[in-house]
């Protein structure tokens, strides 16, 4: 399961999922940047409200049934334009099967579920023995009528900046001000109706979790239980507290470091280290003139560089080699060669970027009170490395969600509310974008909840201790519908992502 943070032309941290994993190493020396995955928006179909198609088709190797649903674009009216959502099937391969699905919620916004099939449906695997597993494309993403629109570029030309942003309105295929959290839901709901599903189990990670509650205040008797992978609570404004989490994130991980003896004694002041590289690279830049880069290019390494690479590094669980390049950036003193040694050590990869970015990710981002950034609402956490970046960042938003097209009808309940609907949520302890502090009061909203952390895990939890723990658990949470006897005596002794101790394991690794 990999990811990167997205960082594109000063519209960055999407909550996203699955762009091109990226070597860490890399990323610190701004060799690569992280790319906004899309597809190609056609003109939306016209065939009736409400038209079911259904057939057998083969997906990732495995039988599946594969269809779409025909809705009205504006849900309040009912009237005007009709678009297509598309779902996939798996149907359960056991004898025994049980009437409620597996329904997996994919992130973003604006990611398409069926496009990573192949990474998620392991996880659910387990359960696919006595359930149908369901994906559903959200509407604007995958076969769901999609809306993209290319990188918008950065505040230091506002003009050029509106002027990208009215250029991408004009020419999608769909109006933004119905394609938000309650929309979608709906879809979901009226697509599970459609294929005579009365409740279902609902799993997804990211903001995949956002919109399950929003579906669950919509649709509560739809929902059997609710798995919220790497999740924020609804009333909360996760941008608005994302600096903290990236700070905490990062002193986990030292303080991992300090725990574990064989880290320990290869990197016994990390946190000095930390802080001495911070203030290094702060103070002025370093930079590798292209002529002695081993890449041909100029290789740089500042504060918002080396931000960059942290987060993608704790967002992505690649924590491995984050002690080692602290503690070796920290020590050099001829700055110019470690930078050309960790460069060869490389190969000086690049990753692809460009592409285009899902245009519900910005009617979501801008309508909706969980997505709240205001640069004010950033000013207590001034002491996080990641606070101008972050306050960058909202003050983007704050020039862009004015332009973008808003219907406060469509948004829906914001406000979470009491249910009994059992409720087990995992979220990594390095996860630089939604903490675990992040689920907490999560028992006032259900009852029947469980909240737990993941040692070691970023924002994608690694593959080996998700199969340890966190898989079993999530499978005996569905199987008996209740958190109350769940044994997560594994937590402690899962595993955490191994530390590389040199620069040769790091690069290999």
């Amino acid at each position: 399961m990999n990811a990167a943070v997205v960082v594109c032309d000063g519209r960055r941290r999407r909550r996203s999922r699955r762009a091109p994993r990226l070597l860490v190493i890399v990323a610190a020396l701004g060799l690569a940047a992280a790319s906004c995955g899309g597809h190609p928006a056609p003109a939306a179909s016209g065939p009736p409200v409400s038209s079911l198609t259904v057939k057998a088709c083969t997906v990732d190797g495995l039988a599946a049934r594969c269809g779409t649903l025909i809705v009205p674009e504006d849900r309040l009216t009912g009237q005007g334009r009709t678009i297509p959502i598309r779902f996939v099937v798996f149907p359960a391969t056991g004898p025994d099967r049980a009437p409620d699905p597996m329904v997996w919620f994919e992130g973003g916004p604006g990611s398409s579920a069926i496009d990573y099939i192949s990474d998620t449906l392991p996880l659910l695997e387990p359960l696919n023995v006595h359930r149908d597993v369901v994906y559903i494309d959200q509407r604007g993403t995958g076969g769901s009528n999609p809306l993209n629109c290319p990188p918008f570029p950065g505040l230091a030309d506002k003009s050029a900046l509106g002027a990208s942003v009215q250029s991408c309105l004009t020419h999608l295929h769909g109006d933004l001000r119905f394609y938000t959290s309650a929309m979608i839901a709906d879809d979901i709901s009226q697509v599970l109706t459609a294929l005579h599903y009365a409740t279902a189990n609902l799993v997804g990670t990211s903001y995949g979790p956002t919109l399950e509650q929003v579906f669950l205040l919509r649709h509560p008797g739809q929902v059997r239980t609710m798995t919220l992978i790497n999740g924020t609570l609804l009333n909360i404004s996760v941008y608005e507290q994302q600096p903290g989490d990236t700070q905490l994130a990062l002193n986990y991980v030292l303080a991992l470091c300090e725990r574990q003896p064989s880290c320990h004694q290869a990197f016994p002041h990390l946190a000095a280290d930390w802080a001495s590289l911070w203030a290094s690279v702060g103070r002025s830049p370093w930079t590798v003139p292209a002529a002695q880069s081993p890449t041909g290019k100029t290789l740089t390494l500042d504060q918002g560089t080396l931000e960059s690479w942290v987060y993608q590094a704790l967002y992505t669980s690649n924590i491995g080699a984050l002690p080692v390049l602290i503690h070796t950036l920290s020590a050099a003193k001829n700055k110019t060669a470690v930078m050309i040694s960790i460069a060869k050590l490389t190969g000086g990869s690049q990753a692809a970027s460009g592409g285009n970015v899902s245009g519900i990710f910005y009617s979501i981002r801008c309508d909706e009170p969980w997505e709240s950034d205001r640069p004010a609402a950033l000013a207590d956490q001034r002491n996080s490395f990641a606070y101008q970046t972050f306050l960058q960042d909202a003050e983007w938003w704050q020039y862009v969600c004015p332009l973008i097209p808003k219907s406060t009808a469509a948004v829906g309940h914001e406000q979470l509310t009491v249910s009994t609907v059992p409720v087990l949520a995992f979220n990594g302890d390095a996860d630089p974008s939604d903490q675990p502090r992040n689920m907490a009061g999560a028992q006032k909203f259900w009852p029947n909840s469980l909240a737990l952390a993941l040692p070691g895990q970023g924002h994608e939890p690694t593959t080996g201790a998700w199969a340890v723990c966190a898989g079993p658990l999530m499978q005996a949470f569905i199987e008996q519908a209740s958190v109350t006897h769940l044994d997560t005596s594994c937590l402690p002794t899962s595993p955490t992502p191994p530390f590389d101790l040199t620069l040769q394991a790091a690069a290999s690794g």
